[in-house]
């Protein structure tokens, strides 16, 4: 029988991308294809809602995983474990924390990341070498892996660590630890320094020397994003920051007759992943190219395979209320950076914006991992965005405007200068600003605070974190970049309701004149009802007032000060202004309406109303008013 082929794609007809575009525009029915689908990062890159061949940057642009210039990872196979799964502890009492480790250990954890009590940073109390040993009792530092956060303290317990590790007992099990010396992202993060920097490299050096050639695979050095990024830092800023962070310490170790490969063999990188999955995966992939640039720059291009990529959850993304939300923020940012190829993941507890965590929240923060690498086999595929012409494309802008962004660091005299100038922390402060502002306008919103709050969620108890120690005298001092966490400004309103609550029993309220049928009024009346919830303001909506006289008899019976007018457009124009003014007549200090007044807002601001309420309005200014004119105190 003779072969037939036949050629199925030859009978389909072809399209363009102009053929599709114009059924796009057909479809937007005369709104703007550039202002509907075409969006940008806040680093100011393009995001098409459509990428094609034509988009393809080649199959030589991003490389192949293990392979210069790394943009998909270090390895060249999937690995077993496929990632590090990484618990931080900061529980002051070594004691207390050894517990949490051992429980961890027995259930899935491969690493630790213990945060040191320092100045500006709370922690466990290390003081001695007996703290050390009593941290790590039951500990097989042969097997895991201990990294430190010490903040301002780093030589002091770097020093106690290595000397732990030299006793001849434990030396003989190779031990592996990340010191993550960065006292750099230090000076960003607390504006200061117990030392001055050459103070503070003289310590770096006598690290390396102390360490030598012994204990391979461990890190001295990190260069650290998570300041920044916890900041306020755009994608782009935060590899900038890391690659500045960086190339200041080649050059300041250099003096020193350490050479570039021997730096970059005992240096780290420290990430974050936040709910923007995609730009997270870009973000790394990115980094990893900017880091081996770097090190190709200094002729230790190979070098760069050694350095492995650290990921942690945003800091800033976590909220204070409604935090089980936080568990669905960690899920998503924790396979951003397994998509992405970090190396080691931390996942923070889901009420670490609160206070210590429970055995129970670090079940959650470790069963995380456990979920995306065994129920969904996530880690099975070395980076798999790898090719899709969207996720290749932003991650070539990323790192081309990380790059200029660090040239602009450069041009500045190096990160040191850069912070001592304000030139860094004004870029990142105008972002974070930019954010904090699209916030308030709704157009950025968070689960749970800012969007769909709880208002009557039961309270949360958590050990708090102990006050840390301030810095005292220091040798050298910058503007501070602190953690500016998103939900704060929201939370602070609503921490003053709950104050208002206890001291008086009730919440503050406002009363909702909910006008016509359900059916006027019922989307209006959720959204002022959440709008109200997320600065503490209780609101109920009841099944409608189809007169003046009953609107106002019903906010007689509330107690409530102020009131929102909750309708349609064609029930507003019959009944709005009369009922408005009917509520000044009876009381009301103030009178908001839901919607867009359009041509109808001198008629009712005449009436009565000041305030209109509509997504793109100032949520946040206008929640602090209705506190300003009830009373509550901040």
């Amino acid at each position: 029988m003779a072969e037939h082929k036949q050629k199925l794609a030859g009978e389909l007809p072809t399209f363009d991308r102009d053929d599709w575009l114009s059924l796009v525009n057909k479809a937007l029915r005369g709104s703007e294809f550039e202002s509907e689908l075409v969006s940008s990062t806040r680093d100011g890159l393009t995001v098409k809602p459509l990428y094609t061949l034509e988009d393809d940057l080649g199959a030589d642009h991003a490389g192949v995983p293990a392979f210069a210039p790394l943009t998909r990872g270090r390895r060249d196979a999937p690995s077993k474990p496929a990632w590090d799964v990484c618990q931080i502890y900061a529980e002051s009492d070594p004691d207390v924390a050894n517990k949490a480790i051992r429980d961890d250990l027995d259930q899935g954890v491969t690493s630790l990341l213990a945060k040191i009590a320092a100045p500006e940073q709370n922690g466990i109390e290390i003081r001695s070498l007996d703290d050390i040993k009593r941290l790590l009792v039951g500990v097989d530092v042969g097997e895991v892996q201990l990294a430190l956060q010490a903040g301002a303290r780093s030589f002091e317990i770097s020093d106690l660590l290595v000397k732990y590790c030299q006793e001849p007992d434990l030396a003989a099990k190779q031990p592996r630890f990340a010191l993550n010396a960065d006292l750099l992202g230090t000076l960003a993060r607390d504006g200061g320094l117990e030392l001055n920097l050459d103070q503070a490299f003289d310590k770096l050096k006598a690290l390396f020397e102390q360490i030598g050639n012994n204990f391979s695979g461990s890190k001295i050095l990190l260069a650290d994003g998570r300041p920044y990024h916890n900041a306020g830092a755009t994608e782009a800023q935060e590899i900038a920051s890391v690659a500045a962070t960086l190339v200041a310490y080649l050059r300041g170790l250099e003096s020193y007759g350490l050479s570039p490969q021997h730096i970059l063999e005992r240096s780290a990188v420290f990430m974050t992943a936040d709910t923007d999955q995609f730009l997270t995966i870009a973000k790394l992939r990115a980094v990893r190219r900017v880091v081996w640039r770097l090190a190709d720059a200094c002729n230790a291009g190979e070098v760069a395979k050694t350095i492995p990529l650290n990921v942690q959850t945003s800091e800033r993304m976590m909220a204070g209320r409604d935090i089980h939300v936080n568990m669905l923020r960690t899920t998503v940012a924790c396979a951003g950076a397994v998509l992405g190829g970090a190396d080691s993941i931390t996942v923070l507890p889901y009420t670490s914006a609160l206070g210590l965590a429970d055995a129970f929240a670090r079940r959650i923060a470790r069963n995380t991992h456990a979920v995306l690498r065994d129920e969904s086999a996530l880690g099975r595929v070395l980076d798999p965005a790898g090719g899709s012409w969207y996720v290749e494309q932003l991650t070539d802008n990323l790192s081309n405007e990380a790059w200029r962004i660090f040239q602009g660091i450069e041009s500045n005299g190096g990160l040191v200068s850069a912070l001592q100038n304000g030139y860094l922390q004004g870029i990142i402060r105008e972002t974070a600003t930019e954010r904090e502002r699209d916030l308030s306008i709704s157009e950025l919103e968070l689960t749970g605070v800012s969007a769909f709050p709880d208002l009557f969620e039961a309270a949360i108890k958590v050990e708090p974190h102990p006050h840390p120690e301030e810095l005292e005298d220091p040798a050298i001092t910058v503007e501070p970049m602190p953690l500016r966490r998103l939900s704060e400004p929201f939370e602070r309103l609503r921490d003053a309701s709950d104050a208002t609550l206890t001291q008086q029993g009730k919440r503050p309220k406002v009363f909702l004149a909910t006008l016509g049928q359900r059916s006027d009024f019922n989307d209006r009346a959720s959204y002022a009802k959440n709008f109200f919830a997320a600065g503490g303001i209780d609101a109920t909506i009841s099944d409608g007032y189809d007169t003046v006289k009953a609107a106002s008899d019903g906010f007689g019976e509330s107690n409530a000060q102020i009131v929102c007018l909750c309708s349609s457009d064609g029930v507003y124009k019959s009944m709005a202004e009369d009922t408005a003014s009917a509520l000044r007549a009876s009381g009301a200090k103030h009178i908001y309406l839901v919607g867009r007044p359009g041509e109808m807002r001198q008629a009712f601001k005449q009436a009565g109303i000041e305030t209109f309420l509509h997504k793109g309005c100032d949520m946040l200014a206008t929640l602090k008013n209705v506190h300003d004119i009830l009373g509550i105190a901040a």
